[in-house]
Protein backbone atom coordinates (compact mmCIF):
# COMPACT_ATOMS: atom_id res chain seq x y z
CA UNK A 1 0.00 0.00 0.00
CA UNK A 2 1.26 3.60 -0.36
CA UNK A 3 4.31 3.73 -1.87
CA UNK A 4 6.61 0.95 -2.72
CA UNK A 5 9.97 1.71 -0.99
CA UNK A 6 12.45 2.15 -4.53
CA UNK A 7 15.16 -0.25 -2.51
CA UNK A 8 14.61 -3.39 -0.69
CA UNK A 9 13.83 -3.11 3.37
CA UNK A 10 17.52 -3.28 4.65
CA UNK A 11 19.37 -2.74 8.32
CA UNK A 12 23.01 -1.64 7.99
CA UNK A 13 25.14 -2.78 10.87
CA UNK A 14 24.10 -1.58 13.99
CA UNK A 15 26.90 -1.84 16.51
CA UNK A 16 25.59 0.78 18.26
CA UNK A 17 22.93 -1.16 19.63
CA UNK A 18 24.27 -4.26 21.33
CA UNK A 19 22.00 -6.53 20.32
CA UNK A 20 21.40 -9.19 17.14
CA UNK A 21 18.69 -8.15 15.15
CA UNK A 22 15.27 -9.75 15.82
CA UNK A 23 12.56 -11.15 13.02
CA UNK A 24 8.79 -10.29 13.93
CA UNK A 25 6.52 -12.52 12.91
CA UNK A 26 3.65 -10.47 10.64
CA UNK A 27 -0.02 -10.89 11.89
CA UNK A 28 -3.19 -8.92 10.74
CA UNK A 29 -5.52 -7.64 13.61
CA UNK A 30 -9.11 -6.29 12.70
CA UNK A 31 -9.39 -3.20 14.05
CA UNK A 32 -12.70 -1.45 14.76
CA UNK A 33 -13.61 1.34 16.86
CA UNK A 34 -16.78 3.57 17.82
CA UNK A 35 -16.34 7.14 18.29
CA UNK A 36 -19.84 9.54 18.64
CA UNK A 37 -21.67 6.59 17.19
CA UNK A 38 -19.54 5.95 14.23
CA UNK A 39 -18.21 2.33 13.48
CA UNK A 40 -14.43 2.86 11.56
CA UNK A 41 -12.62 -0.17 10.44
CA UNK A 42 -9.26 -1.11 9.08
CA UNK A 43 -7.24 -4.13 9.44
CA UNK A 44 -4.08 -3.15 10.97
CA UNK A 45 -0.40 -4.84 10.66
CA UNK A 46 1.62 -5.88 13.69
CA UNK A 47 4.98 -7.60 13.99
CA UNK A 48 5.41 -9.58 17.26
CA UNK A 49 8.45 -10.39 18.43
CA UNK A 50 8.87 -13.38 21.00
CA UNK A 51 11.13 -13.22 23.60
CA UNK A 52 14.36 -14.49 23.41
CA UNK A 53 13.87 -17.03 26.09
CA UNK A 54 10.72 -17.77 26.04
CA UNK A 55 9.90 -16.55 29.39
CA UNK A 56 5.50 -15.85 29.90
CA UNK A 57 5.72 -14.07 33.34
CA UNK A 58 7.63 -11.07 31.84
CA UNK A 59 5.49 -7.71 30.80
CA UNK A 60 4.75 -7.93 26.84
CA UNK A 61 4.99 -4.44 25.23
CA UNK A 62 3.40 -2.52 22.43
CA UNK A 63 5.25 0.06 20.52
CA UNK A 64 3.77 2.73 19.00
CA UNK A 65 6.00 4.60 16.17
CA UNK A 66 6.21 8.72 15.29
CA UNK A 67 4.11 10.47 12.65
CA UNK A 68 5.22 9.40 8.89
CA UNK A 69 7.05 6.22 10.24
CA UNK A 70 5.80 2.55 10.35
CA UNK A 71 6.82 -0.68 12.71
CA UNK A 72 10.29 -0.51 11.40
CA UNK A 73 11.20 2.93 12.70
CA UNK A 74 11.00 0.73 16.03
CA UNK A 75 12.97 -2.08 15.20
CA UNK A 76 16.50 -1.32 17.47
CA UNK A 77 14.37 -1.06 20.27
CA UNK A 78 12.75 -3.94 19.87
CA UNK A 79 16.01 -6.03 19.31
CA UNK A 80 17.49 -4.14 22.35
CA UNK A 81 14.74 -5.34 24.60
CA UNK A 82 15.03 -9.40 23.78
CA UNK A 83 14.04 -10.77 26.62
CA UNK A 84 10.40 -9.21 26.34
CA UNK A 85 7.81 -10.27 24.06
CA UNK A 86 7.09 -6.63 21.97
CA UNK A 87 4.50 -6.30 19.40
CA UNK A 88 4.58 -3.33 16.69
CA UNK A 89 1.94 -2.32 14.76
CA UNK A 90 1.96 0.60 11.50
CA UNK A 91 -0.69 2.93 12.59
CA UNK A 92 -3.15 3.41 9.83
CA UNK A 93 -2.59 5.14 6.75
CA UNK A 94 1.35 3.93 7.23
CA UNK A 95 3.39 1.41 6.08
CA UNK A 96 1.12 -2.48 5.36
CA UNK A 97 -2.16 -0.42 7.69
CA UNK A 98 -4.83 0.96 5.01
CA UNK A 99 -6.48 3.82 7.01
CA UNK A 100 -9.39 3.73 8.59
CA UNK A 101 -13.17 3.72 7.23
CA UNK A 102 -16.81 4.00 7.85
CA UNK A 103 -18.26 0.49 8.12
CA UNK A 104 -21.18 1.64 6.67
CA UNK A 105 -20.20 3.71 3.70
CA UNK A 106 -16.64 2.57 3.22
CA UNK A 107 -15.54 6.14 2.89
CA UNK A 108 -12.06 7.49 4.57
CA UNK A 109 -12.84 9.21 8.05
CA UNK A 110 -10.64 11.79 9.22
CA UNK A 111 -7.58 10.44 11.28
CA UNK A 112 -7.40 12.77 14.57
CA UNK A 113 -5.56 11.76 17.74
CA UNK A 114 -9.12 10.16 19.21
CA UNK A 115 -8.86 7.45 16.49
CA UNK A 116 -5.67 6.27 17.06
CA UNK A 117 -6.35 6.06 20.41
CA UNK A 118 -8.98 4.23 19.95
CA UNK A 119 -6.75 1.78 17.23
CA UNK A 120 -4.44 1.42 20.23
CA UNK A 121 -7.39 0.64 22.63
CA UNK A 122 -8.61 -2.18 19.69
CA UNK A 123 -4.93 -3.68 19.02
CA UNK A 124 -4.52 -4.34 22.96
CA UNK A 125 -7.71 -5.57 23.37
CA UNK A 126 -7.49 -7.99 20.77
CA UNK A 127 -3.97 -8.99 21.63
CA UNK A 128 -5.47 -9.23 25.51
CA UNK A 129 -2.84 -6.73 27.12
CA UNK A 130 -2.94 -4.63 29.83
CA UNK A 131 -2.33 -5.54 33.44
CA UNK A 132 1.32 -6.14 33.65
CA UNK A 133 1.65 -5.04 30.40
CA UNK A 134 3.62 -2.25 29.08
CA UNK A 135 3.08 0.42 26.10
CA UNK A 136 5.79 3.05 24.64
CA UNK A 137 4.85 5.72 22.06
CA UNK A 138 7.77 7.66 20.38
CA UNK A 139 7.39 11.57 19.42
CA UNK A 140 3.69 11.38 17.96
CA UNK A 141 3.05 8.06 19.48
CA UNK A 142 3.60 9.60 23.02
CA UNK A 143 0.36 11.84 22.04
CA UNK A 144 -1.22 9.19 20.63
CA UNK A 145 -0.62 6.85 23.75
CA UNK A 146 -1.15 9.41 25.87
CA UNK A 147 -4.87 9.99 24.84
CA UNK A 148 -5.43 6.37 24.75
CA UNK A 149 -4.21 6.13 28.43
CA UNK A 150 -6.11 9.10 29.92
CA UNK A 151 -9.51 8.55 28.03
CA UNK A 152 -9.60 4.26 27.53
CA UNK A 153 -8.48 3.48 31.55
CA UNK A 154 -6.86 0.12 30.30
CA UNK A 155 -4.83 -0.92 33.66
CA UNK A 156 -1.15 -1.23 31.94
CA UNK A 157 1.33 -1.36 34.28
CA UNK A 158 3.38 1.59 32.93
CA UNK A 159 3.62 4.00 29.81
CA UNK A 160 6.99 4.73 28.74
CA UNK A 161 6.91 8.43 25.82
CA UNK A 162 10.49 8.22 24.22
CA UNK A 163 11.08 12.03 22.61
CA UNK A 164 7.76 12.87 24.32
CA UNK A 165 6.41 15.88 22.82
CA UNK A 166 5.97 18.29 25.79
CA UNK A 167 5.51 21.72 24.20
CA UNK A 168 3.77 24.05 22.40
CA UNK A 169 5.54 24.10 18.94
CA UNK A 170 3.82 27.36 17.57
CA UNK A 171 5.09 29.44 20.19
CA UNK A 172 8.69 29.64 21.95
CA UNK A 173 11.41 28.82 20.37
CA UNK A 174 9.91 26.24 18.12
CA UNK A 175 7.83 29.20 16.50
CA UNK A 176 10.02 29.77 13.37
CA UNK A 177 10.79 25.94 12.70
CA UNK A 178 7.34 25.14 13.27
CA UNK A 179 6.15 27.87 11.03
CA UNK A 180 8.24 26.51 7.71
CA UNK A 181 6.54 22.97 8.80
CA UNK A 182 3.30 24.08 8.89
CA UNK A 183 3.66 26.29 5.07
CA UNK A 184 5.28 23.08 3.77
CA UNK A 185 2.16 21.26 4.52
CA UNK A 186 -0.21 23.91 3.93
CA UNK A 187 1.20 23.59 0.54
CA UNK A 188 1.63 20.52 -0.18
CA UNK A 189 -2.30 20.71 0.28
CA UNK A 190 -2.79 23.28 -2.13
CA UNK A 191 -0.82 21.34 -5.33
CA UNK A 192 -2.44 18.52 -7.00
CA UNK A 193 -2.20 15.51 -5.82
CA UNK A 194 0.55 14.32 -8.19
CA UNK A 195 2.54 17.33 -7.30
CA UNK A 196 1.80 17.69 -3.31
CA UNK A 197 3.09 13.85 -3.46
CA UNK A 198 6.34 14.49 -5.21
CA UNK A 199 7.27 17.55 -2.69
CA UNK A 200 6.08 15.09 0.07
CA UNK A 201 8.12 12.68 -1.01
CA UNK A 202 11.18 14.87 -2.11
CA UNK A 203 14.51 13.48 -1.19
CA UNK A 204 15.84 17.18 -0.91
CA UNK A 205 13.14 18.00 1.86
CA UNK A 206 14.09 14.12 3.54
CA UNK A 207 17.93 15.84 4.01
CA UNK A 208 16.52 19.39 5.41
CA UNK A 209 14.47 17.06 7.96
CA UNK A 210 17.94 14.83 8.53
CA UNK A 211 20.40 17.95 9.16
CA UNK A 212 17.38 19.34 11.63
CA UNK A 213 16.90 16.10 13.44
CA UNK A 214 20.38 15.18 13.66
CA UNK A 215 22.53 15.53 16.82
CA UNK A 216 26.29 14.70 16.59
CA UNK A 217 25.45 11.51 14.03
CA UNK A 218 28.79 9.92 13.42
CA UNK A 219 28.80 8.30 9.50
CA UNK A 220 27.91 5.29 10.27
CA UNK A 221 24.77 6.62 12.33
CA UNK A 222 23.47 9.08 9.94
CA UNK A 223 24.37 6.54 6.85
CA UNK A 224 21.49 4.32 8.82
CA UNK A 225 19.17 7.32 9.68
CA UNK A 226 18.96 8.47 6.51
CA UNK A 227 18.75 5.15 5.13
CA UNK A 228 15.70 4.67 6.86
CA UNK A 229 13.69 7.91 5.92
CA UNK A 230 14.45 7.02 2.23
CA UNK A 231 12.73 3.53 2.62
CA UNK A 232 9.99 4.52 4.98
CA UNK A 233 9.01 8.42 5.29
CA UNK A 234 7.60 8.42 2.28
CA UNK A 235 5.36 5.20 2.26
CA UNK A 236 2.21 6.67 3.67
CA UNK A 237 -1.27 5.21 1.94
CA UNK A 238 -2.73 9.05 0.97
CA UNK A 239 -1.98 12.66 1.10
CA UNK A 240 -5.29 13.49 2.98
CA UNK A 241 -4.54 10.53 5.63
CA UNK A 242 -0.85 12.06 6.37
CA UNK A 243 -2.00 15.94 6.13
CA UNK A 244 -4.94 15.07 8.70
CA UNK A 245 -1.78 13.32 10.99
CA UNK A 246 0.15 15.79 10.40
CA UNK A 247 -2.61 18.50 11.98
CA UNK A 248 -3.06 15.72 14.69
CA UNK A 249 0.37 15.66 15.85
CA UNK A 250 1.25 18.90 15.70
CA UNK A 251 -1.99 20.53 17.48
CA UNK A 252 -1.57 18.50 20.66
CA UNK A 253 1.17 17.43 23.34
CA UNK A 254 1.19 15.07 25.86
CA UNK A 255 0.53 18.14 28.91
CA UNK A 256 -3.26 18.40 26.65
CA UNK A 257 -3.50 14.67 28.39
CA UNK A 258 -1.46 14.35 31.51
CA UNK A 259 -3.79 15.05 34.60
CA UNK A 260 -5.79 12.09 33.13
CA UNK A 261 -3.42 9.49 33.16
CA UNK A 262 -3.26 7.32 35.86
CA UNK A 263 -0.75 4.52 35.61
CA UNK A 264 3.23 5.11 35.90
CA UNK A 265 4.62 6.84 33.45
CA UNK A 266 8.60 7.47 31.86
CA UNK A 267 9.53 10.47 30.20
CA UNK A 268 12.72 9.37 28.12
CA UNK A 269 13.72 12.20 26.57
CA UNK A 270 17.24 12.86 24.13
CA UNK A 271 19.14 15.65 25.88
CA UNK A 272 19.61 17.44 22.91
CA UNK A 273 16.19 16.75 21.53
CA UNK A 274 15.25 20.21 19.48
CA UNK A 275 11.74 19.64 19.49
CA UNK A 276 11.17 20.32 23.07
CA UNK A 277 12.53 22.33 25.92
CA UNK A 278 13.63 21.57 29.55
CA UNK A 279 11.02 23.58 31.07
CA UNK A 280 8.04 21.77 28.65
CA UNK A 281 9.34 18.51 29.91
CA UNK A 282 9.57 19.64 33.63
CA UNK A 283 5.78 21.02 33.40
CA UNK A 284 4.76 17.58 31.44
CA UNK A 285 6.59 15.74 34.45
CA UNK A 286 5.20 17.93 36.85
CA UNK A 287 1.66 17.70 35.61
CA UNK A 288 1.94 13.77 35.50
CA UNK A 289 0.69 12.29 38.67
CA UNK A 290 3.04 9.38 38.49
CA UNK A 291 5.68 10.50 36.13
CA UNK A 292 9.56 10.25 36.09
CA UNK A 293 12.17 12.49 33.85
CA UNK A 294 15.27 10.85 32.51
CA UNK A 295 16.94 12.36 29.69
CA UNK A 296 19.38 10.18 27.47
CA UNK A 297 22.37 11.72 26.86
CA UNK A 298 24.18 12.53 23.53
CA UNK A 299 20.70 12.11 22.05
CA UNK A 300 18.18 13.99 20.00
CA UNK A 301 14.51 13.46 19.22
CA UNK A 302 15.05 10.67 17.24
CA UNK A 303 16.58 9.05 20.35
CA UNK A 304 15.06 5.73 18.88
CA UNK A 305 17.86 5.83 16.50
CA UNK A 306 20.72 7.25 18.40
CA UNK A 307 20.84 5.99 21.91
CA UNK A 308 18.41 2.75 21.69
CA UNK A 309 20.60 0.80 24.17
CA UNK A 310 20.29 3.45 26.64
CA UNK A 311 17.04 3.38 26.07
CA UNK A 312 16.21 -0.18 26.73
CA UNK A 313 17.89 0.11 29.50
CA UNK A 314 15.57 3.03 30.89
CA UNK A 315 12.70 1.36 30.07
CA UNK A 316 13.80 -2.04 31.56
CA UNK A 317 14.82 -0.26 35.12
CA UNK A 318 11.30 1.14 34.93
CA UNK A 319 9.30 -1.73 34.64
CA UNK A 320 11.83 -3.79 37.00
CA UNK A 321 10.88 -0.92 39.52
CA UNK A 322 7.10 -1.62 38.86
Amino acid sequence: MGKTPTTTPRFLPTPWVGSPRRHGERITVPINVELDGQRVHTDAALWKYSSDDGAAQRPRLLLIHGFRGDHHGMQLIADALAEFEVLVPDLPGYGQTAPMRDVRTGERVEHTVEVYAGVVEALAEKQGLGSGDGLLGHSFGTIVCAAHVARHRRPWAGLVLSAPVSDDIFSGKLLPGAAVVELYYRLCQLLPEAAGDAVLRSRAVLEVMNLTLGVGWDPQLGAFAKDQHRQFFGDYSDRGTLLESYHASSRHTVLDYAEDIRVPTLLAAGAKDNLSTPEGLRALREALPGGALEIIRHAGHLVHYERPAQLARAVRRFLHDL
